[in-house]
């Protein structure tokens, strides 16, 4: 019986050894295996789009890895170590039970990976490594050695032109009188009831409702798309905003105002249309198209046939109908002016709270934030100004303030916080206000903040609302950007037909013409693009990178050379961009970075 107990005794130490041993070199076995792995990375290289790198990983294992070693388990950790800078961890490819798929009876993972895109980023490789564990025991693990898989970000995509361009609210204070104020409201199609809902102005109404002034004058225009069934819509419009009008002056008014309310129409013939188009971002051969039609002898219903018809037609339904359901409301006043230093004085007080807000009007208010440069005092007065007025003139150019000094910071987290001030107050101008102009520094926002589909959203938003032919173009151009951002270059290139024929708007169509591989017609518009800003270095960039992937050395050399002569930044950024990699050993190249 002794002996027994003391062979098992020795068995058992012998036993663990032998486990230990066996898991040791199971370990080890796989780790060998892991060897055979292969690693798929697209695109490669990397490629950096808008604020974010996107690429797929696809890991393949050899057959009998996983299957004979039930124990274990096996994941390949994803890393991106940027020049000089800390590795960035991007995730993992888990070869778990259920997390694979065979092909060719061999365990495949594909996914994606996603990292935010920044320049310090563009020397970087994409590193893999994999880690086997024993699942009985987590601390018994062996690792693969650790391997490139990609090189270098391709930044070619993010060669774009962006404005995102708006300024303060033009100044209206004049010395007599600011002339009427304009309040805009649109109306569901075949609708005319008023609504209190998002984007709506009926709460700025209420305030004039409730103003303490000897006399009004409010006059409401109606007007009606064709497209609208019956032919009073528009009157009916602009009546049930003046009963609402009534209705809410003898629920708020305590003064006993003089009030003259008047009613009147827009006229919807073809003619209203008609100008419409003209000032919309309608190309000019479909412009023309549209005025051959509607200025035609053919009856209604004809002209109406026809315009369905139009390469047109999509435009004007999606974007000039909704602008032509309206009713305008116009209020007059006259004020008297003070003096700039006066103004500016009692506001700096009204924002020091040490002064009542009833000093200054609304207007007043907003003109004295004008007259001092200091972004800090300037937000103060604005900030006053909202607290005071609750007008969308105060909330609008208290969102610009915001962003220009998000502009001018370089922290991160301090640059967000700033735009997210700025989103905030344009979002409560464009409630008061919902016009093209405000909806367009609002989606700017966005889009300076990195949200890419809530901007693309009331980009669309704000050309609906109609506009300037000018400003549409802007619209439409910044929209095209940020469509490319998203990869959206068939989008994209649709919305550059409507933004006019600038340097921006060639540059972009150049970009995505290249981007979908059709050389030619890039070229094509980045020389358009030299002819409207002459020697411009990003568009002899651009066209130096063209040539690289028309694998013309001519231009690589004489447009890379132009580039660096305009601007010496190029020669590094030339250095590194995995477009010329093919072409440092060549004469083109060593030519084209002489500067």
């Amino acid at each position: 019986m002794k002996h027994n107990k003391k062979n098992v005794a020795l068995f058992l130490p012998l036993a663990v050894v032998m486990l230990s041993a066996n898991t040791g070199c199971t370990l080890q076995r796989m780790v060998k295996q892991a060897k055979k792995q292969e690693i798929e990375v697209t695109p490669n290289p990397l490629v950096a789009n808008g604020q974010e790198v996107v690429f797929e990983m696809k890991a393949t294992l050899p057959e009998k890895m996983l299957r004979k070693n039930q124990d274990y388990r096996y994941k390949i950790d994803v890393v991106y170590e940027a020049a000089g800078q800390q590795r960035e961890q991007l995730g993992a490819l888990n070869f778990d039970l259920g997390n694979y798929l065979y092909e060719n009876n061999r365990p495949t993972i594909t996914q994606e990976f996603t990292f935010p895109y920044a320049p310090h980023k563009n020397k970087g490789k994409l590193l893999v490594q994999g880690t086997v564990i024993d699942k009985r025991k987590r601390d018994r693990v062996a690792y693969t050695p650790e391997e490139q898989v990609a090189t270098g970000l391709n930044t070619t995509a993010l060669l774009m032109v962006r404005s995102n361009d708006y300024t303060y609210v033009p100044d209206n204070y004049k010395t007599i009188a600011e002339g009427p104020a304009t309040i805009l409201f649109y109306f569901d199609e075949n609708q005319f009831a008023t609504k209190n809902y998002l984007g709506e102005n009926l709460p700025v109404l209420d305030q004039y409702a409730m103003d303490t002034v000897k006399q009004q004058t409010i006059k409401v225009i109606g007007s009606q798309a064709p497209n609208e069934k019956g032919t009073d819509l528009a009157q009916k419009r602009a009546k049930a905003l003046a009963d609402y009008y009534r209705t809410k002056v003898g629920l708020l008014d305590y003064s006993g105002k003089k009030i003259e309310i008047s009613t009147e129409t827009e006229p919807t013939d073809w003619a209203a249309l008609l100008e419409r188009v003209n000032k919309s971002a309608l190309p000019k051969a479909q412009k023309q198209e549209v005025a051959t039609m509607l200025q035609g002898t053919g009856s209604d219903k004809q002209k109406t046939d026809a315009l369905q018809q139009s390469a047109a037609f999509e435009y004007i339904r999606k974007y000039i109908y909704p602008t032509m359901r309206f009713a305008r409301v116009e209020v007059d006043y006259n004020r008297a002016r003070k003096s700039d230093y006066e103004l500016y004085l009692l506001a700096r007080r009204i924002a020091e709270d040490s002064l009542s807000a009833q000093a200054l009007t609304a207007e007043e208010l907003q003109y004295a934030a004008t007259l001092t440069p200091l972004l800090a005092e300037r937000r103060k007065l604005y900030e006053a100004a909202v607290k005071t007025t609750d007008l969308w003139p105060a909330y609008y150019n208290l969102g610009v303030v915001y962003t220009e000094m998000a502009r001018k910071e370089y922290r991160p987290k301090a640059k967000e916080a700033l735009l997210d001030k700025a989103i905030h107050n344009l979002n409560f101008a464009g409630f008061r206000n919902p016009t093209a102009e405000v909806n367009y520094a609002l989606a700017s926002a966005y889009h300076l903040r990195g949200e890419r589909e809530k901007a693309l959203q009331i980009y669309d938003y704000a050309i609906k609302l109609g506009g300037e032919q000018e400003l549409l173009h802007r619209i439409f151009t910044d929209k095209a950007a940020l469509e490319m951002e998203m990869g959206l270059y068939d989008e994209a290139i649709r919305s550059l037909t409507y933004s006019g024929d600038d340097y921006q708007t060639n540059m972009n169509l150049g970009l995505s013409y290249m981007l979908k591989e059709n050389y030619e017609g890039a070229r094509q518009y980045y020389e358009k693009a030299l002819e409207l800003k002459e020697e411009d270095p990003l568009a002899h960039y651009s066209l130096a990178v063209l040539g690289a992937r028309m694998q013309n050395e001519g231009m690589v050399r004489i447009h890379l050379r132009r580039a660096i002569q305009r601007d010496r930044s190029y020669m590094e950024r030339a250095f590194d961009d995995p477009e010329f990699a093919a072409y440092h050993g060549k004469q083109a190249f060593r030519e084209g970075m002489i500067r």
